[in-house]
């Protein structure tokens, strides 16, 4: 939690979270799917109902195997590293992509 903290206080970006969960939060790392479900339920909503934003592989198959669809971002990782996943809706350079807005 203290990397979180340090940026959603640096930022001033804690306002538009309604849930935190973080490694702290949980007994298994990803792929296991137990982040993002603890999150789902801490926000009320259905996983099938999310959309995780990831720029890992193993981040990416976390949110498959909770049932969420995901976003990827291609900072460290190229887009076909994640062809194996039927949950990637696409991939984003950062968050100027204009299809970004397609998902509200």
């Amino acid at each position: 939690m203290f990397n979180i903290d340090f940026v959603l206080d640096n930022l001033s970006l804690r306002h538009y979270f309604d849930a935190l969960i973080s490694a702290d939060n949980v007994e298994k790392s990803k792929p296991d799917p137990e982040t993002y479900l603890k999150c789902a339920e801490a926000l009320g909503v259905q996983a099938s109902d999310c959309i995780v934003f990831e720029d890992s592989p193993k981040g990416v198959e976390s949110a498959q195997r909770a049932g969420m669809k995901a976003v990827v971002i291609t900072l460290l990782h190229e887009a076909h590293e994640f062809s194996q996943y039927n949950n990637v809706l696409f991939c984003v350079n950062d968050y100027t992509d204009q299809r970004l807005n397609t998902l509200f």
